[in-house]
């Protein structure tokens, strides 16, 4: 409570001795207040031009062309363009524009007047709307109307003239982009063909893996490795059987004539045929089992043909015998079977050594095959990714291609000019009214400054606790002057001074209010028609 108490005193001290030192208020006030009075009357008029526009961003072609084309956020690209209408490129184009740079002597008076406009116009946006505002002030009222029109024009060609730099440069991309994938998707085609034509026939085939064909081939020379010994062993029966009868033939006397006499090798040649002509459908003549069954038919028949001859010879040494040789069916039977497992048992031979050597070449390509299959993946995998950007890009660029031509149709993004730039026939600056009011308080700020700088400089004692707390002596009373009255007096003339000075400012102040309300803007337009 007690320090609260001393923070009062000391304001109070502090305000009587601005109080004390009231003077310095007046005279700072009358130096200041008419100086920048003066100035603020003399302050130019300026013409506020202004304009209105609204941006119109939903349109049909929206719904229709999304999916098709590539749009863009127009809400965040009119936004943007609002904000960097005034970068200086644009300002020094709207300069130059209006004649505004002729007013520059040269590159310093040039970035001047180029900031000067970067702070002078206003661009304000109502929000959701879309709708635009700028304005320009100006001394001279047609030069802010061509600004204004010329930051109008900029906002509206710099939206298409930018749509169509982008879809141009997006285009001028994309095309050499596609070029420079044409010439991988060539590359990559052309090392695919070449590697089809030198590497591709060291695989077994194409149509599976590497190990489901050597798997596939073991499986069939198994088969064929049991269907061989089920033929071995039935050949062998057939064998015993054929021991335990009678050689007789059972055949007719060989004559040399067309009718020949049969022999145990013709069904054994019969079935050798059709089983070649089987060979045939699926294979060339070159194929191992093709080869190998017509040289087993060729010594078939070299067997029947020494056969003949020896039954020719036999028959012509004794002819008695010949009435016996239709007589041994069952001999004659088991010999046809036994023959005829004997060629199945070779042609399966044959067809287990093919199976054999096909098993032995994969084997041998065990580490070859997985490496061309590996290599061939990979070219498959590089021209596949090559082909689907190719195509990506091709379709990218048909979309900018629709984008352009939506954007070239004028439904994109349409601009509507609610307000064209106009000036009103008064000027609407400066607030003069405002400025009296703040030179004013800057006056009169002033002084109070100047009086609590003196008072502090040069203190005056005004009550026993104000000397008690400088000195710490304790005061035991006070002394009043013996002139009371005569500095009572001087007081009282000093207040009516203060009181006479202060009012002639105030009325100073009042009186360019009223001038500046009732008649200051008719004698400016006055004086501005004289001219």
């Amino acid at each position: 409570m007690k320090e609260l108490q001393q923070a009062i005193e000391q304001v109070q001290t502090y305000i009587q001795g601005v109080w004390l030192r009231r003077r310095y208020i007046v005279i700072t006030a009358w130096l200041l207040c008419p100086l920048g009075w003066v100035y603020v009357y003399n302050m130019p008029p300026t013409f506020e031009a202004e304009a209105k526009l609204y941006v119109e961003t939903s349109t049909v072609l929206e719904p229709l062309l999304r999916g098709l084309a590539l749009r863009t956020n127009a809400d965040d690209e009119i936004k943007l363009m609002a904000r960097t209408l005034l970068s200086r490129p644009n300002l020094e184009k709207i300069a130059r524009a209006t004649d505004l740079d002729l007013q520059a002597k040269d590159e310093k008076s040039f970035e001047t007047l180029i900031d000067s406009l970067q702070s002078e116009v206003k661009i304000s946006a109502s929000g959701r709307e879309n709708i635009y505002v700028i304005a320009y002030s100006n001394p001279q009222p047609q030069m802010a109307l061509k600004v204004v029109q010329e930051t109008l024009n900029s906002f509206v060609e710099g939206r298409i003239g930018s749509n169509r730099t982008d879809s141009q440069t997006a285009e001028r991309f994309l095309n050499e982009q596609i070029a420079d994938y044409e010439r991988r998707l060539i590359d990559a085609e052309i090392r695919l063909s070449d590697f089809k034509k030198h590497r591709m026939n060291m695989l077994p085939g194409n149509q599976s893996d590497y190990y489901s064909q050597i798997g596939d081939e073991k499986r069939r020379l198994e088969e064929a490795q049991l269907v061989l010994r089920e033929l071995e062993t039935r050949l062998s029966s057939a064998r015993s059987q054929l021991e335990g009868e009678e050689p007789v033939f059972g055949v007719m006397p060989y004559s040399g004539s067309v009718n020949r006499p049969s022999t145990q090798f013709d069904g054994r040649i019969s079935s050798m045929q059709s089983q070649l002509d089987n060979l045939l459908i699926r294979y060339t003549e070159f194929h191992p089992d093709v080869l190998e069954t017509k040289r087993l038919i060729e010594l078939l028949e070299k067997q029947r043909d020494d056969e003949l001859s020896a039954m020719a010879a036999m028959t012509a040494e004794n002819p008695s015998q010949s009435a016996n040789l239709n007589q041994n069916a069952v001999y004659q039977e088991l010999r046809i079977s036994v023959s005829r497992l004997e060629s199945e048992v070779a042609s399966t031979k044959v067809r287990v050594n093919a199976y054999q050597q096909k098993v032995t070449e994969l084997e041998s390509k065990l580490n070859l095959i997985p490496e061309i299959e590996a290599e061939f993946t990979g070219l498959n995998r590089d021209y596949d990714i090559t082909k689907s950007k190719y195509e990506a890009l091709l379709a990218r660029r048909e979309s900018v291609d629709l984008s352009r031509k939506a954007d070239a149709s004028e439904q994109d993004v349409q601009f509507k000019v609610i307000e064209p730039p106009r000036v009103p026939l008064t000027p609407s600056g400066p607030n003069r009214g405002l400025f009296y009011t703040l030179v004013l308080l800057v006056g009169v700020g002033a002084g109070i400054f100047m009086a609590f700088g003196r008072s502090l400089i040069s203190p005056v004692l005004t009550s026993a606790s104000q000397l008690k707390n400088l000195t710490e002596f304790p005061v035991f009373g006070v002394v009043s002057h013996t002139e009371k009255q005569v500095i009572l007096k001087q007081v009282r003339l000093h207040f009516l001074y203060f009181t006479l000075l202060s009012g002639a400012l105030l009325l100073c102040y009042a009186a360019l209010l009223s001038n500046e309300v009732l008649f200051g803007r008719s004698a400016e337009l006055l004086l501005r028609v004289i001219r």
